[in-house]
């Protein structure tokens, strides 16, 4: 019976081997950081499907099936032992890729940048359309007295030197990988990192998306406006006023309707 039940399980392994390696393309592709925590995710369990394998020797010997001498026994538990231990080994250097690469990503300090009261026009939380030609020239005026976070599609060095920020985050949308980026068509990757930057603290926070045309092209209207009152619905809870700007013209009639719908206006000076 006990062999039975080690075939069953060897098979069970096997399969799920199998479908993972045949998922490795497509998981890759959607979550390239992650490619060390997979990978060593599989090597492990490919390493338990080998110890698994032979430790069933030993079953075949207790069942009478094959004739072992202790010296072989021996042997054989040293072997599988082995592996079994370098497949543990091979999970918890998995593991461990996946908290660094986590808390890599995920880790965005709330810091109040520029000390005061907040900005002459007091806003309450949620998520606002900025609709001026150009945001940026407001966006130091409301960083002030807020913790602020930028996601922008242009590179934090350029940020930077136009917003003469130091301190506050910035990440980038690109398909580049590198620290703080972030791709286009992972919604909820990105959204999961804003809702975790604005659970880190109670005090005013500022979260200002640039490249929400961008995100559409990528995504489709309809799961970026999804994203948009996601965000919105947070923002309320957490105190944080979202800023996203918005070229009208590159927006179809009914889009743009149900965005100004949904969301108020920026209503400050320029």
């Amino acid at each position: 019976m006990s062999i039975v039940i080690a075939i069953l399980v060897e098979l069970a392994l096997l399969m799920v081997l199998i479908k993972g390696l045949r998922s490795r393309v497509r998981f890759i592709s959607n979550y390239p950081e992650l490619r060390r925590f997979y990978d060593y995710g599989l090597l492990g369990l490919s390493l338990v499907v080998l110890s698994k394998f032979v430790f069933m020797v030993l079953d075949l010997r207790d069942q009478g099936a094959i004739e072992l001498t202790a010296q072989e026994i021996k042997r054989i538990n040293s072997v599988g032992n082995s592996i079994l231990l370098l497949a543990v080994a091979m999970l918890i250097f998995g593991w461990v890729r996946l908290i660094g690469v986590l808390i890599e990503r995920y880790e965005l300090i709330p810091v109040i940048e520029f000390e005061g009261e907040g900005t002459q026009e007091q806003l309450k939380p949620g998520l606002y359309l900025c609709t001026l030609q150009n945001c940026y020239p407001i966006l130091r005026r409301l960083l002030t007295g807020r913790a602020g976070l930028i996601v922008s599609r242009s590179p934090p060095d350029v940020i930077r030197n136009t917003l003469k920020i130091e301190k506050t985050p910035v990440l980038w949308i690109t398909r580049l990988r590198g620290e703080k980026t972030v791709e286009p068509t992972r919604l909820e990757y990105l959204l999961q990192t804003l809702v975790d930057f604005m659970k880190k603290t109670e005090y005013p926070k500022l979260i200002f998306i640039d490249g929400v045309e961008y995100l559409i092209i990528e995504n489709g209207f309809a799961p970026v406006f999804k994203f948009l009152t996601t965000l919105k619905d947070y923002a309320m809870l957490h105190n944080t006023v979202i800023v996203v700007p918005v070229d009208e013209k590159s927006l179809d009639k009914r889009s743009l309707n149900l965005l100004r719908r949904e969301f108020e206006g920026l209503k400050v000076k320029a």
